[in-house]
C-alpha cells in the first residue's frame, strides 16, 4: 500500500513537472511569434502581457498558506533541506486561573506532591524538546536556548505599583492562578514557535496535576505566541500588531479585519454569574434553594451560594471552639484554615454592611452562584412564594416581581392569580427543582 501510494505520488509530481515544461514551451514561442516588426508592432503590445502571464506559475492558495498539505491535500513533513540555518526565537505564554487558597498552597510550598512551581519549570523545558514527539509534523530540532519563568497574579484590585517583584499583575476580571512565560531559541532551518508553546501548555498542565486534589476546577487559558524572530517571515510581535491595529482604528475609525485589536478593558464586574432566590420569610426559599444546589451539582456544574442575613447578627462558629474564643475575646476579624477548607468573619457596623458584589468578586472558583435573599440589590432574580400574601407584612408576593425576575416559583393558585393579573412572568411549580435548574443554565448560556 505504502509502495503504491508512492508511485502513484511520483508519477503525479512528474505529470506536473511536464505540464509546466509545456506550459514555459509555450510561453516561449509565444513571445518569439510576438516579437515586433514592421507589420505586427501594434499586435506585440497586447500580445506581450499574455506572454509574461504564461510564465507566471499557477497559484494554490492551499498550498501557499498550508504548508503542511501537499498538492492532493495530504498532510507532510515540510522538506527544509533548503532553507538556510538562521538564529530563531519564539516566545510563548499561558495562564492558570484558581482559587486564592490553591495559590496560597503552591507559594507556601504546602501540595502533598512537592514543589509545584519547581515541576512545573522542568516540565515545560521537557516539553520545548520533545515537542516533535507529540505534534506530528514538527522536526527535531538541536534546542540552544530553553526557558520557563512562572510568576504569581496578583490579587484583584492591586495596584500596578504595588505589585511585588516576580508577581504578574492583576487580571480585569479578578482571577488569580500563574502565568507562564516561556522562551525557546534553536540555530536552524524552521521555526521554533510550537516548542515554544508546546512548553507553556505543559507547565500549565503540570501545576495543574500538582493541585487537582484541592482544586479541580482550575482553568488553563490564553495559551499563545507572543513574539518570534528568524526566518525568511523575520519577526513577528503580537503586542506590535495591536498597538498598529489601534492606531489604525484611530486614524481611519474602522478596524483592519485580519488585524488584532487591543480593547481595554471594561469595568470590573462580578467573576461569576449569580441568581438571587427572593421572597418573603417562610416562602420556601431555603428549601428551594437547597434543592437546586444539589442539582445543578449533579449536573456537573460548580455551584456557590450566599446567603443574606436579614437580621443584625449571626452565629457561624462552634461555641468553645477556638476560633470562637477568639471572637468573644475581641478579635474582629476571625480567620480558620485547614487543608480542604478555609473560612472568615468579621464585625462591621450595621451602616458599613460589605456589598454583596464586593464578596462575589471573590467566587471565581464556581461557575454560578445562588443567592438566598437580596430583594432589592437588581441581581437576577427568581421570586419564591408558597402563597400569595406574606403573613406577617400582608404584602402580595407579586410585588417583588420586576425587570430582573426570571421566574415565579409557586403554587398553582398564585400561578392563575398572576396570570389574572396580567403578569408575563413564567410560573414554575416550586416543588420542581429540574424545571428550575433548566430556566438557570437556559439562563447562563
Amino acid at each position: 500500500m505504502a509502495k503504491s501510494r508512492y508511485a502513484d505520488a511520483t508519477k503525479a509530481a512528474r505529470r506536473a513537472a511536464m505540464s509546466a515544461r509545456k506550459v514555459t514551451a509555450a510561453a516561449t514561442d509565444a513571445v518569439a511569434d510576438a516579437q515586433p516588426t514592421a507589420s505586427n508592432a501594434a499586435e506585440s503590445a497586447s500580445a506581450q502581457p499574455f506572454a509574461s502571464a504564461a510564465t507566471e506559475p499557477v497559484r494554490d492558495a492551499r498550498r501557499d498558506e498550508l504548508t503542511h498539505v501537499d498538492a492532493k491535500g495530504e498532510v507532510r513533513m515540510v522538506d527544509v533541506s533548503d532553507k538556510a540555518e538562521t538564529h530563531r526565537i519564539a516566545i510563548a505564554e499561558g495562564t492558570i486561573l484558581m482559587h486564592p487558597e490553591t495559590q496560597a498552597m503552591v507559594l507556601q510550598d504546602r501540595a502533598k506532591k512537592g514543589d509545584v512551581l519547581a515541576c512545573a519549570r522542568v516540565a515545560g523545558i521537557m516539553a520545548i524538546k520533545r515537542t516533535s514527539d507529540i505534534i506530528p509534523m514538527c522536526h527535531p530540532l538541536l534546542i540552544t536556548k530553553s526557558k520557563c519563568d512562572i510568576a504569581p497574579i496578583a490579587p484583584a484590585g492591586t495596584p500596578a505599583e504595588d505589585v511585588p517583584e516576580g508577581w504578574a499583575p492583576a487580571r480585569a476580571d479578578g482571577q488569580v492562578g500563574f502565568h507562564v512565560l516561556v522562551t525557546a531559541g534553536v540555530t536552524g532551518k524552521t521555526g521554533i514557535e510550537m516548542e515554544a508553546l508546546t512548553g507553556a501548555s505543559a507547565a500549565c498542565l503540570t501545576i495543574y496535576d500538582m493541585c487537582k486534589a484541592v482544586d479541580r476546577g482550575m482553568e488553563i487559558v490564553d495559551v499563545r505566541l507572543l513574539h518570534k524572530e528568524g526566518g525568511r517571515s523575520g519577526v513577528w510581535d503580537r503586542a506590535e500588531r495591536q498597538a498598529a491595529a489601534v492606531e489604525s482604528v484611530g486614524a481611519a475609525g474602522d478596524a483592519p479585519a485580519s488585524a488584532p485589536v487591543a480593547v481595554a478593558p471594561a469595568d470590573p464586574t462580578p467573576a461569576v454569574p449569580a441568581i438571587a432566590f427572593i421572597g418573603y420569610q417562610n416562602s420556601g426559599k431555603t428549601t428551594l434553594v437547597e434543592k437546586v444546589i444539589a442539582e445543578l451539582t449533579r449536573r456537573g456544574l460548580r455551584v456557590g451560594s450566599l446567603k443574606h442575613h436579614g437580621h443584625h447578627g449571626f452565629d457561624i462558629d462552634v461555641p468553645a471552639k477556638d476560633t470562637w474564643r477568639h471572637h468573644q475575646a475581641g478579635s474582629k476579624h476571625v480567620g480558620l484554615i485547614c487543608a480542604t477548607r478555609w473560612a472568615e468573619y468579621a464585625d462591621t457596623r450595621e451602616e458599613d454592611e460589605m456589598p454583596a458584589r464586593e464578596l462575589l468578586s471573590r467566587y471565581n472558583d464556581v461557575d454560578v452562584v445562588i443567592i438566598e435573599g437580596y430583594k432589592t440589590e437588581g441581581f437576577d432574580n427568581i421570586v419564591v412564594a408558597r402563597s400569595g400574601v406574606d403573613r406577617l407584612r400582608g404584602k402580595s408576593s407579586l410585588d417583588l416581581v420586576d425587570g430582573h425576575t426570571l421566574a415565579l416559583a409557586c403554587n398553582e393558585a398564585l400561578a392563575r392569580q398572576a396570570f389574572d393579573a396580567g403578569f408575563a412572568t413564567r410560573a414554575i411549580n416550586i416543588n420542581d427543582a429540574r424545571a428550575i435548574c433548566d430556566l438557570i443554565q437556559d439562563h447562563l448560556a
